[in-house]
C-alpha cells in the first residue's frame, strides 16, 4: 500500500480529548493513499469498502495480537492501552482529503479538512482565552456521561459553533457552558455543519437517534436552568449540586 502522506488529528492534537487515554481513548491518524497506486478505491464501485477492508487486512498483518475492526470511516487498532483509528484518504483538491463513507452502503466518500478545522479552532480558542478547548472538553463529556446518540466530533463543532458566535467576547467559561446547554436541543434538531467545508456532519443521523439525542438534551437543559435559579436565589451549594446533574455528573 503507497502512502504519500500521514497525520496525527482528532481531539489529542487540539487538547480536547476527554480524560487519559485508555483502553476506550483514541488517537486518530491519517494516510494520504497514492491516487495513481490507489484510485481505483476512490472510483470504483464499493470502493470505499473496499479500501477500509484492504487496510483492515493489512493492519492485522502487523498487529496479529490486536484487535482489528473497521468503524464506519475509519480502521479502528485496539492495543492494550488505547485505540489508534486509521483513515485511509486521498487528497480532494481543495488542501482538504476525502475519506470512506460506510454509511452510504460502501459506495462514497466524505470530505474533511482536520488541519483547516484546527486552524479555526485554534484561532477561536485564543481569541476566548482558552475557553473554547474547556467548553468542548465538557460538551464532549456531557455526551458520554449522559450517552447521547451523537458523535464526539459533532458535538466538538456545536461547541465551536456556540463559543465562535457567542455575542458577549468576555463570557466567562460557566457562561459558556449554560449557554450551551440551553441551546444543544435546538442544534441537534436542526443539524450542524462543517465549519470548513460546510458538509452536514449529521447526515446519516436516523430519526430515532434524533430524537433520543433531543430528549437527553432537553433533560440536562431543564437541570441546568434549575442550577440557575438556586444561584440567583443565593443557594450555591444546591447550584452545583445541579450544576453537576445537568452535566451528567461531576467535570473539572
Amino acid at each position: 500500500m503507497e502512502v504519500v502522506e500521514s497525520h496525527q488529528f482528532g481531539s489529542f492534537t487540539r487538547g480536547t480529548m476527554v480524560g487519559p487515554l485508555s483502553e476506550d481513548s483514541d488517537t486518530d491518524v491519517m494516510f494520504v493513499l497514492s491516487r495513481e497506486k490507489h484510485g481505483k478505491w476512490e472510483r470504483g464501485e464499493n470502493g470505499s469498502s473496499n479500501c477500509l477492508r484492504a487496510v483492515k487486512r493489512a493492519l492485522e498483518k502487523r498487529y496479529p495480537n490486536s484487535k482489528v475492526k473497521i468503524d464506519r470511516n475509519v480502521v479502528s487498532v485496539q492495543f492494550s492501552d488505547f485505540t489508534v483509528d486509521v483513515a485511509p484518504a486521498f487528497k480532494d483538491g481543495t488542501g482538504g482529503y476525502k475519506i470512506p463513507d460506510t454509511y452510504s452502503e460502501g459506495r462514497s466518500w466524505v470530505r474533511t479538512n482536520p488541519r483547516g478545522y484546527k486552524q479555526r479552532f485554534e484561532a477561536v480558542d485564543n481569541a476566548r482565552g482558552g475557553k473554547l478547548q474547556k467548553v468542548a472538553r465538557v460538551a464532549k463529556k456531557l455526551r458520554e456521561n449522559r450517552n447521547v446518540p451523537v458523535s464526539s466530533y459533532h458535538m466538538e463543532v456545536m461547541a465551536y459553533d456556540h463559543v465562535h458566535n457567542h455575542p458577549n467576547k468576555d463570557a466567562s467559561t460557566e457562561e459558556l457552558v449554560e449557554g450551551f446547554v440551553e441551546e444543544l436541543p435546538r442544534r441537534i434538531s436542526r443539524g450542524t455543519r462543517d465549519p470548513v467545508n460546510g458538509d452536514r456532519l449529521d447526515s446519516n443521523m436516523d430519526r430515532s437517534n434524533r430524537k433520543e439525542a433531543i430528549r437527553k438534551a432537553k433533560a440536562a437543559r431543564r437541570q441546568m436552568r434549575d442550577a440557575r435559579a438556586h444561584r440567583q436565589n443565593g443557594d450555591n451549594e444546591e447550584a452545583n449540586e445541579k450544576y453537576g446533574d445537568a452535566l451528567g455528573e461531576d467535570i473539572d
